[in-house]
């Protein structure tokens, strides 16, 4: 008798992590609720480098209740960053933008952004904010994308919204370890059925720390279709760099 796993294979011995492009991750120390020193930073890169990671966007989260996190700010800490860090992975920086209060005054300090024109944008997980759509249209007029973090977290909207937000332009990205069921059951259900119905245009670790990801990564293991809809997201991360 056959077992759920012999039918399916883990992500770690798929190949799909080789040359990844990865363009959410909480890499960059002592900014936000990732990773906290250089010494923490850099052992995580080193593991990412051994598994295939090549290049990552480093995108700390922008918010109200991050007041310091402004470009110039994390221009610098990103400067010390990349300065010792010997793992052989390419970086940039870019940014997690909280659609919040703050994030009007953000605009005008100038966005990092993902590529030339993709905004990484997440919402509270209790509720959308009133002004999300006035927001997000805000960002397109602007001549800027909307990319959505991780919208299968978004249990509050339903997938008919979720869609008329794909109708809006927006973009989503998947975060890797709702396959894992690292955000809960209904997470990991709605992972699977929006990457199974095409609901996805980009993946990402969105790493915080290393050994809650490692963890993850071992209890990822995909069909052959859902190992090729995870490849094409990668081909299309690859074109952001």
């Amino acid at each position: 008798m056959f077992s759920f796993f012999s039918l399916n294979k883990s992500i770690l011995n798929s190949g799909l992590l080789e040359d990844m492009t990865d363009i959410h991750s909480h890499v960059l120390p002592g900014v936000d609720d990732g990773m906290c020193s250089m010494e923490e930073s850099y052992h995580a890169c080193e593991y990412l480098a051994k598994i295939g990671v090549k290049r990552m966007f480093l995108t700390p989260h922008i918010m109200e209740d991050l007041p310091d996190n402004y470009p110039n700010t994390l221009q610098k800490h990103f400067k010390a960053f990349i300065q010792d860090n010997l793992s052989g992975i390419e970086f940039c920086l870019a940014g997690e933008y909280m659609l919040d209060s703050g994030f009007s005054r953000q605009m005008e300090a100038g966005i990092l952004t993902i590529g030339d024109k993709f905004v990484l944008v997440e919402t509270s997980y209790m509720a959308a904010p009133p002004e999300m759509r006035s927001m997000l249209y805000e960002l397109s007029v602007s001549g800027y994308c909307p990319l959505i973090a991780h919208p299968e977290r978004y249990l509050y909207m339903t997938l008919g919204e979720l869609t008329g937000l794909k109708r809006q332009k927006c973009k989503f990205q998947l975060n890797l370890m709702s396959l894992a069921g690292g955000y809960g059951k209904e997470v990991q259900k709605r992972a699977f059925f929006m990457l199974k119905n095409g609901l996805y245009d980009f993946v990402g670790s969105d790493i915080h720390d290393l050994c809650i990801y490692q963890q993850a990564l071992s209890k990822i293991y995909l069909s052959k279709s859902e190992q090729e809809r995870i490849r094409m997201l990668m081909n299309n991360n690859q074109q952001l760099w």
